[in-house]
């Protein structure tokens, strides 16, 4: 009979425990994780730049998010969709702190060049994406010359907001977006070739720098030339293999 009791009371203690586990578990999935008591109260944005105009307006999306979301309830698919419409963010970290902090690291493209003239100049970033338009921005970028291809991925004459360019467009602009900050004033613009992209500087200065393959190399190796008291500014630069950079007065024929 004891024997009989102490089953009865062990099948007791399991049965309500786990009553107690669905009641707890019903709980937080219904109340606690959406309750005021865990929302987000701290919010803080870091690589938004709020001064301008864009930022304010990406800040704010993230806020409008973000308040919709508690710490135990974060929600990647809503505040990837407020960022969606914003071509200058690449992508968003969120890290939460029980009870009512949270922290959002936002990651910016960077403008590195423009695509088209006049009333259809489009800023680029310098990973392609099509940022919107240039909106003045003409004179402080280089410009993407001209190509026979559709610059976008959907195949239109022109490319949109959102939309990252395509083929030789795409090639210049990683190239001139890989260009250290100091050069981009001089450079004048750039142009596809059978050979690969080359890029013009303002003095007279070509070089080739072919495809995008280790294009850092490339720029770094440009540097170093530049920097020497004895290069001629007005040469031809190849420097499709970075290591051994062919320099001469005018640009090889054929």
């Amino acid at each position: 009979m004891k024997r009989e009791r102490r089953s009865t009371r062990l099948r007791l203690f399991l049965f309500f425990g786990l009553i107690l586990v669905i009641l707890l578990a019903a709980a937080y999935h219904f109340w606690l994780r959406d309750s005021s008591l865990v929302g987000i109260k701290n919010l803080e944005i870091t690589g938004v730049n709020t001064k301008t105009e864009e930022g304010r307006q990406i800040d704010q999306a993230v806020r409008t998010a973000m308040g919709e979301m508690t710490t135990l309830h974060f929600q990647q698919d809503l505040l990837d969709r407020e960022m969606a419409r914003f071509p200058r963010v690449s992508s968003v970290d969120v890290k939460t702190s029980f009870p009512d902090t949270a922290t959002v690291t936002v990651r910016t493209r960077e403008d590195g060049s423009i695509y088209g003239d006049g009333s259809d100049a489009l800023l680029i970033a310098t990973d392609g994406t099509v940022l919107g338009p240039a909106d003045g921005q003409e004179g402080s970028l280089p410009q993407i010359g001209a190509t026979k291809e559709p610059a976008s991925g959907s195949g239109g004459t022109g490319a949109k907001a959102g939309e990252t360019l395509s083929g030789p467009a795409l090639n210049q602009a990683v190239i001139l977006g890989a260009a250290p900050p100091d050069f981009r004033p001089y450079i004048t613009g750039s142009q596809p070739t059978p050979e690969g992209v080359e890029v013009s500087f303002e003095d007279g200065l070509t070089m080739l720098f072919g495809d995008t393959t280790h294009v850092e190399d490339k720029w770094r190796a440009a540097a170093a030339l530049i920097a020497d008291p004895s290069f001629d500014t007005s040469s031809y630069v190849d420097l499709t293999v970075p290591r051994r950079p062919g320099v001469s007065a005018t640009a090889p024929s054929g």
